[in-house]
C-alpha cells in the first residue's frame, strides 16, 4: 500500500481486501491534518485523560507514549496516540498560546518572528488587534515593523483627494504624543505634545535626563528656547561714580535662565554668539551737571566689548537713558561680562531702574 506524496494519505490498492479501512485512516488522517491546530506545543508528557481528536505538538524531550515524537503531531484517535509527521509548509495554530506556526523542515517556527512573514491577529471583523511586519507585535507595541524604509502615500488606486494626514492623538493634554527617536533602543530624542499641549523638542544624552530644546505655544505660536540663556537685570538704587570707571552694581534680575548672572557679573554658560545690551540711566548729584557720561561693557575684567560709549549731559537728563548699546559678539563659556560707568567731570549717579544689562544666546 503506497500513501499520497505530500499529506501521507494511504491509498486503497486494487482487489484490496476491507477498503474501508483504508478509506477511514485517510478520513481520520485528513481531519487531524485539515486546518491544523493543537491545544498545547509545549508538554513533554502525554496528557491524563485526553478527549478524542485532541492533538498537540509533543516538546523536545518527548517521553511515555510520545517518546521519539519531539516536534511531530501527536493525535489521539480510538484510544491511543499516532504520530502525524509534518510536511514542509503546514502551518499550525496552537491554542494555548494563541500563535500561528509553520514547519520550515527541522522546526516550528512562530510566523511572528520568521523573517520574511506577516502575522495579523484578530482580523475576523477588519478591525486588527495586532500586526506584526517583519517582527513580533504584542499588546505595547500594536504595530511593529522592521523595514530599511517605510512608504505612506496619498490614495492614487481609489482615488483620494491627494492628501496624506498622519494623526497622532492622546487622552487629554497631561498625556503624551509624539514621536520616540531611539539609538539602538535607547532614547536620545522626544518631539510632539509631552505632557502638555505646546510643541516641544527635547533631547537626553543617557534617556534618563532631558533638556528641553525648543517649545511652541499653541495658543500664540510664540516660539522659545529654554536651554539659550536669557539675562535682563538692572540695578534699584542710584550708583556713585566720580572720575574713574566703577563696576555698575547691577543687583537685581528680571530673568536669568541659565543662573548665570551673580554680583553684577554675567558668566557665559556655553560658547557660542550673543545679544549684549545695556541702558545707562543719569542722576544729577549737585548742581553742577557733569560734562558727560561714559560706559563700557568689559569682558573678563580687561577687555572692551564695543568701544566705551558716551553722552553728553545736563541737568534735563536727570533720571532719563542717556546711552543704550546693543550688539552681537561671539563668547566662550566661563567668559565674564560686566557693566562699568563714570563721568568726565564732576560726578552723579547711575539711575535705579533704568540702568539695565541684558544677554542672550542666539546661537
Amino acid at each position: 500500500m503506497t500513501d499520497t506524496p505530500h499529506l501521507g494519505l494511504p491509498l486503497i490498492e486494487a482487489s484490496q481486501a476491507q477498503k474501508h479501512v483504508t478509506h477511514n485512516e485517510a478520513i481520520v488522517a485528513l481531519d487531524a491534518i485539515v486546518q491544523l491546530s493543537v491545544m498545547s506545543a509545549s508538554l513533554t508528557d502525554p496528557p491524563g485523560a485526553p478527549a478524542e481528536g485532541d492533538r498537540y505538538i509533543p516538546a523536545t524531550g518527548a517521553t511515555g507514549a510520545w517518546a521519539g515524537w519531539d516536534l511531530n503531531i501527536a493525535l489521539y484517535t480510538d484510544g491511543a496516540w499516532s504520530k502525524i509527521v509534518p510536511r514542509t509548509g503546514w502551518r499550525c495554530y496552537v491554542e494555548a498560546s494563541g500563535k500561528l506556526y509553520v514547519w520550515i523542515g527541522a522546526a516550528w517556527t512562530d510566523l511572528a518572528a520568521a523573517g520574511g512573514f506577516l502575522t495579523i491577529v484578530g482580523a475576523g471583523n477588519g478591525s486588527l488587534s495586532q500586526l506584526g511586519v517583519n517582527a513580533a507585535a504584542d499588546n505595547s507595541n500594536r504595530l511593529a515593523v522592521k523595514s530599511n524604509q517605510v512608504l505612506l502615500s496619498h490614495d492614487d488606486i481609489t482615488p483620494g483627494n491627494g492628501s496624506l494626514l498622519v494623526v497622532v492623538n492622546k487622552e487629554d493634554a497631561a498625556k503624551d504624543a509624539g514621536f520616540v527617536f531611539q539609538d539602538g533602543f535607547d532614547t536620545r530624542a522626544l518631539i510632539g505634545l509631552l505632557g502638555d499641549d505646546k510643541f516641544t523638542f527635547k533631547v537626553t544624552p543617557d534617556g534618563d535626563t532631558f533638556f528641553e530644546a525648543f517649545t511652541i505655544d499653541q495658543a500664540t505660536g510664540a516660539i522659545s528656547f529654554p536651554q539659550m540663556p536669557k539675562l535682563s537685570a538692572y540695578i534699584n538704587y542710584d550708583h556713585y561714580a566720580a572720575l574713574t570707571y566703577v563696576n555698575t552694581d547691577i543687583n537685581n534680575e528680571d530673568l536669568d535662565t541659565a543662573n548665570a548672572f551673580a554680583s553684577n557679573v554675567f558668566t557665559v554658560p556655553r560658547t557660542g554668539v550673543y545679544r549684549l545690551g545695556y541702558s545707562l540711566g543719569f542722576k544729577q548729584n549737585s548742581t553742577n551737571v557733569p560734562a558727560a557720561m561714559h560706559a563700557r561693557l568689559l569682558k573678563n575684567g580687561t577687555d572692551e566689548l564695543l568701544p566705551a560709549a558716551s553722552s553728553s549731559i545736563s541737568a534735563a537728563n536727570s533720571g532719563k537713558i542717556v546711552i543704550s548699546v546693543e550688539s552681537i559678539f561671539s563668547l566662550a563659556a566661563s567668559d565674564t561680562v560686566q557693566l562699568q560707568h563714570k563721568f568726565a567731570t564732576l560726578d552723579g549717579y547711575a539711575a535705579a531702574g533704568i540702568t539695565r544689562l541684558w544677554a542672550e544666546q542666539l546661537l
